[in-house]
Parts: C-alpha cells; structure tokens; sequence
C-alpha cells in the first residue's frame, strides 16, 4: 500500500492535471478566436476587427506565460476551518462551469497562503506548497497553522521556505511566489497611491518584492496600469538581465524594465565613471552648466556674416554676433523659448543688427528685412550659425574645458578628458544627455512634401494604407471596399456585384459605410490601396486628418515607477526619474547601508525631496532570508555608523578569509574548492577586476555586483575596493553579501581596519 506521501502526491496530481487540461482547452478557444480575427479582417466592421484583435493577443500572452513557466504553474493549497479547499498558482483558472481550479496568487482569496500564522491563522488549517517539476508533482510540504481543527488532515514536509532556500541560486533571479512572508507580502500588496518606500538589508527579498508588486498592481488594476504603465528601474545592465526572468514567469510582460543607462531613446550605457567624475556629473549644479552650454556657439558655426545691400557690405564680425547670440537669448527667456525653437528669433535679431549698419535715411526697414530675409546666402549662414542640436553633439562640446561655465578647472579638465577620450556614453553621462534633450527642446519638424500621384499609382511589393473610404476592384474579382489606415479590405461584394455597375457597386458600399456611422454624399476618383485606379466616398462630415507617418505618436505617461537600488541615485540621476514619475506613484527600494554612489543622500526623506515626492508610507524588511547568519554577522562590520544590521533567518553557510602571497594563484585555488554545481563568483575592485583569470566563475568588478547573488563568493583584496572610492567601506559591505552559501576572503594586504579587528572566523 503506498505510504502517506506519495497518496497524497497523487491526489495533488489529479488537480494539477486537471488544470493543464483545462489550459490546453483555453489554447483551443485561443486558436479558434485567432481564426475569426483572421476571418474579420477579409470582412466586417473595423470596430469588431480591434476588439477580436486584442483579445487574441490577451488570451495568447496568457498561453505563453503558461507554457513559459517552468517551476510549476500550481504551487499552493489552503484547507480552511469551514471545510473549503483553494488551490494557489501563477493564474487563475476557472472550468468549463466557471467554477475556480486555480486562484491567482495575486487574488484576495490567495492572501492568507502568506499571510497566515499560527497566531493568526485566518481561518486556515493547513497550508500546503505545492513542489512541481514541469506537469509533475515531485513534493509536498505543509503547515498546520491550527492543530485543533486538523482532524484527519496529513502533515508532510519540513518547511518550504527552507527548503528553497537550500537551492543554488542558478544565473537568473527566481521569482518567491511559493515562499513570500508575511512582511513581504505586506509589501507586495501596499495600495498604489503616493509613494511605497521598502527598506531592507541585502538578502531580505527587496527586488523580489518589487517585482511581485508591478505583477501585483497589474493584476488588481490591469485596466490601468497595462501597456507598459509601469517602469521599474535597476542599476545596471548586468542587474536587470539578472532579474529580467522574474516578471514572465508570474505571466506578466507588459512592464518595462530598464537599467538607469537605458533610460534615454537610443543610449546604452554599461560602463561607470570613477568617483570624482560621477560626483562632477551627478551634482545638481552641472543643470547650470548644461544650459549654459545649450546657448553657447556650435563648434562649426561660422564666425562672420558678409553681404551686399543697396551697394553697400555689411558684416558683422565673431564679437558683434556672438551680442547677437547674447539678445536672442535674452529675447527667449522672456518667450520661454527653447534653443532649438529660437531660429526664428535669431534671423530677426540678425536682421536688425545688420540694419545698423546700413548708411541711408532714404532706405525701408520693412524692404529691407523682406529683400536680405529671403536671400538664400543669408538662410545658408543662419542654418550654419544656429542648427538644430542634439543632445549628444551638445555634451560632446564638453571636451573643451573652457566650455564648462560655473566648474572649477580642478572638475572642468577631468570632465573635458573624459569626453575627449570616450569611445561610448558612461551611465553617468545619461542624466546629462536626458537633461539637455529637455534644455535644447525638439526642433522644429520639416514640411513634408505631398506623395506624388505616381506613387499612388506604384504597385509595390505590399498593399498602402488609405486615408480614406476607397472603392475598388482592386486584384481580385469582385468590388472591395477599404477604410481609413486598414491596407485590407472591411467588406467584399463578390461576384454578386458585376464589376461594371458601378451604380450598384457604391451603393452597396454606401450602406457599409453608414453601418461605421458615415454618410456618403457623392463619390469622386482615387485610389485603392494596391495603386489601382477606384472610387473616393465623400463624406457628409470629413474624417479628422490623419497625422504624419513620420511623426512618433505621443507616448503614454507612466503611472507607476518601481525603483529598486534607490539609496545611490545622485541628484542628476533623481531629477531624470522624476521626469518619468511626474504622473505617476512609486515603489522605492533600497538600503542605506549599500549606499556607494559619492551623492547619495543621507536620508530617505532627503531622496525622495530629490524626487519631488511627499506623501510616503514606509514598509521595513529586517529579516535577512539569503544570506546565512555566519557571512550576515562578518559583513555587518563594515557597516556605516548609525545602520542595523539585518537580522539572517537563515543558519549555516561557510566563511574563510585567507592571506595569500600570490592573488591570482589564490583565486584559481578557491574557484577549483568550490562546491560542484555551485554558481560562483570572484569580486575585485574595478582596476583589479580585468586582470583576473578564474575559469569556472564570473568576474564582477565591485562597482556592478549590486543586486546580485551567488552560491559561493570569492572577494579578493577587500583593502583595494575601500581605497577605490569615498564610501568604499559600504562598497566592500555590498560585495560581503552576495554569497549565499559560502563566501571566502583572499587578501595579500592587510584587512580594512573594520574587518581586522576581530579574529577570522573560520569555515
């Protein structure tokens, strides 16, 4: 007779097939309704074509979720005292009766899976997690949360959250969907509004609940904060690849996830500047600098004006228009007009200072302006001297140090320097570039010529989109009938219509039409979207005037911003965030004791004034879950005066600190003791960091582990990484907690005074 566990497996089996089965149903209603999408665009109301067009793409993002997981898609199961049974999971699952297989874990029915305690248990007996492999069921591990009411309930297991725990942590981030706590979870489900401040030391499941929250909140209000309403923001490129994973697999996909160097249209910034040029960038003073700069002479700009009026040579010389340049300026301060807007306050103010030098009462001001405003020698200068600007080309100016208005020559030579000898962007330069793209303002579009009517005639390789309501023959048999923006047929009249009753043909067409609600008054010659020769409808009320292809629609402001790492965003970095979180509400995460960046604030209240927000609820983590107690305890000696210490849950764990003659020999060495199957990485300061070679293990310079974790952890030369920047101790702090099973020390000099202090614990 099978034992307890696996009968118990079993009966767990049974539903989970039950609700693979039923998704296999939901993938079938998925197919069948892409069908009649692909049906409803040969024929019917466009109206009706959108609809079923967003919700095959809603119904197939699910499937895809689903069938993208694999850890299990059914994880949970709470028994209650009155006798009812939930099952928990990554979605909700209704059957055919639309009865629920499946709570989604999001869902407030699903609360007490973690929120339950033998305290208060919240009316649950058991608790149960669910542990899958794929389809299958491979464990079982329960709580009883109310012995009393237990009766014949089985009990299996030994604790699910330390048991994962023990897993090696694998190069991705997983979600902790199973194994959330209650204070996380207080966390995850916080209302939107105003601002969410989590704190918490390393290993407390900060990010992790950061991302449960964006899953969170487009589950409660998906209407709202869906296509990409919410931006969540990490540190770096290596982080946000790190935990990239977590969204999809809670089946979620319409968040963007940007690393702060990605944050601008067209920048990918990887690379950080050394201390003293991320405090020189990142103070607020270099706003003053920027637009500064924005006003200043291009490098190209011409340097002289000259030309002939009435006989006589006018010109203005490099001092006389760099005044010119100064009252333009002046002249958009009072207009608020941006650089990139102000050439036609440059052309006037050209003209009139030219108009001082012509000799002659019996002269027109006005001819005068009409005559030398519409020479083509005067539009070439002033398309040369005043061009339209890019952010980019703007900062580049910067390699000239006397460009830098308002720094010091000790900060303007090394910022000129930088840009001098750049080969790419740092992600300091990106609140710079961000900053300016907001100085120079967008220039002004250029005319856009009409399409020539040959090019309506074209057959290309693909059919055209319409601007209007087109009636045609088209390629086929048969009449067909075209709507604005669709480059494929509403409706077709078939061989019922003949192709010479044209009569018949627009009367048919008419009465579509007025199904879209347009009335049709009469009909004149066009185009169809193929090029080929049919029948325009005119409208009794026009159609609103389709924008230019070349004009990029608005984009949405988001509503929600999740920024994790918050404790080292220098004032640059703060003031492009707050950009993108003017309209919205956020989630801050960090931790006081990781704060590296030279800028950094002293204070939550004193980040989020740089963010420009007030109302703020704060969500404490204090318990450690990653990092075991013995590596927690070692690096909380390199911790800032004035920050606690996390407290770890988590026992266990190996730690070795060793002085050694020769580094890099040291390291090969620790990487080949390291356990087997572990994910392991050595740790250096950023100057050391490339000139290490341990195959087998990742090398981070210290300036990017931020956020990231391994099983076994070599930090080489903790000295070398406090000595490489002003808060180098907290940088060693950081680079001390990424180890979740082992962490060893190598160092040839001595300790920081912080960590030698006390004897070396030995693992």
């Amino acid at each position: 007779m099978p034992d307890a566990r696996t009968q118990e497996i079993a009966a767990e089996q049974q539903v989970v097939d039950r609700v693979y089965a039923r998704l296999d149903g939901m993938r079938e209603q998925a197919a069948a309704l892409a069908g009649e999408g692909h049906r409803r665009a040969a024929a019917g109301p466009v109206t009706g074509l959108v609809e079923r067009d967003a919700m095959v793409h809603r119904a197939a993002a699910r499937i895809r979720a689903v069938d993208a997981e694999a850890e299990g898609l059914v994880f949970g199961r709470l028994d209650f005292d009155d006798g009812e049974t939930y099952h928990i999971g990554r979605l909700g699952v209704r059957d055919d009766r639309r009865e629920p297989l499946l709570v989604d874990w999001r869902a407030p029915a699903a609360a007490p899976f973690y929120r339950a305690t033998s305290g208060q248990p919240l009316g649950v007996v058991r608790r149960r997690v669910i542990i899958c492999r794929g389809q299958r069921v491979v464990d079982l591990d329960d709580d009883v949360l109310s012995p009393d009411d237990a009766g014949d309930l089985r009990v299996l297991g030994e604790g699910a959250l330390l048991a994962a725990l023990r897993r090696s942590r694998g190069p991705h981030m997983r979600d902790i969907v199973t194994t959330i706590q209650r204070e996380q979870d207080e966390a995850i489900r916080a209302p939107a509004r105003g601002v969410t401040l989590i704190t918490g030391g390393p290993g407390t499941g900060k990010t992790q609940v950061a991302l449960h929250r964006a899953a969170y909140l487009l589950y409660t209000d998906r209407g709202r904060f869906t296509d990409g309403r919410i931006l969540v923001v990490g540190p770096s490129t290596v982080f946000t690849s790190y935990i990239g994973r977590v969204l999809p697999s809670l089946g979620e996909e319409s968040v963007h996830l940007r690393a702060l160097g990605e944050l601008v249209d067209g920048v990918t910034a990887t690379r950080r500047d050394g201390p003293g040029l991320a405090r020189t960038k990142g103070a607020e003073r270099m706003c003053e600098v920027l637009a500064e700069l924005a006003w200043q002479v291009p490098p190209a700009a011409p340097g002289r004006l000259r030309l002939v009026y009435a006989g006589q040579v006018l010109t203005l010389d490099a001092a006389e228009l760099a005044g010119v340049r100064r009252r333009v300026r002046a002249r958009c301060a009072t207009t608020g007009t941006a650089p990139n807007a102000a050439r036609p306050h440059a052309a006037a103010v050209l003209l009139d200072a030219l108009w001082s030098k012509v000799d002659g009462a019996h002269l027109d001001r006005g001819l005068f302006a009409e005559d030398v405003g519409d020479r083509p020698e005067f539009h070439r200068f002033l398309r040369e001297w005043w061009p339209p600007l890019v952010p980019a080309d703007v900062l580049a100016w910067l390699a000239d140090p006397a460009r830098a208005v308002g720094l010091p020559a000790a900060e303007a030579g090394p910022l000129a320097a930088s840009y001098r000898d750049r080969t790419d962007w740092s992600v300091d330069d990106v609140p710079l570039l961000d900053e300016l793209a907001v100085i120079l303002g967008e220039p002004p579009a250029a005319p856009k010529a009409p399409e020539p009517e040959w090019r309506l005639r074209e057959l290309g390789t693909g059919a055209r989109r319409v601007d209007d309501f087109v009636l045609g023959t088209g390629l086929r048999e048969g009449w067909e009938l075209y709507a604005p923006g669709h480059p494929t047929p509403i409706a077709a009249a078939g061989p019922a219509i003949d192709n010479d009753a044209v009569g018949a043909a627009q009367r048919w067409a008419e009465a579509v039409i007025l199904r879209e609600g347009h009335r049709v008054v009469g009909w004149t010659d066009g185009f169809d979207p193929h090029g080929e020769e049919g029948y325009k409808a005119v409208l009794a009320e026009p159609l609103p005037v389709r924008e230019p292809d070349d004009e990029a629609p608005a984009l949405e402001p988001y509503l929600h911003v999740i920024l994790d790492e918050a404790q080292d965003l220098s004032p640059m970095e703060c003031r492009m965030i707050a950009r993108r979180a003017e309209y919205a509400s956020m989630t801050v995460v960090g931790d006081l004791g990781q704060a590296t960046h030279p800028l950094a604030a002293d204070s939550w209240p004193a980040l989020l004034a740089r963010l420009g927000k007030r109302e703020v609820r704060t969500l404490d983590l204090p318990t450690g879950y990653r990092v075991p107690r013995l590596i927690a305890d070692y690096a909380a000696r390199a911790l800032a005066p004035g920050i606690a210490p996390t407290r770890s849950y988590r026992p266990g764990g190996t730690l070795a600190v060793r002085r050694v003659g020769d580094l890099r020999e040291g390291v090969r060495e620790a990487v080949r003791q390291a356990p087997h199957g572990a994910t392991v990485a050595v740790v250096a300061a950023d100057d050391l960091a490339p000139r290490i070679d341990a195959p087998g293990a990742a090398v981070v310079p210290a300036s990017l582990v931020k956020g990231l974790e391994y099983d076994h952890v070599i930090v080489v030369e903790p000295a070398g990484i406090v000595d490489a920047e002003p808060r180098g101790l907290s940088r060693l702090y950081v680079a001390l907690t990424r180890a979740v099973a082992g962490l060893v020390v190598l160092h040839h000099r001595p300790l920081p005074a912080a960590l030698g202090n006390a004897p070396h614990p030995r693992g």
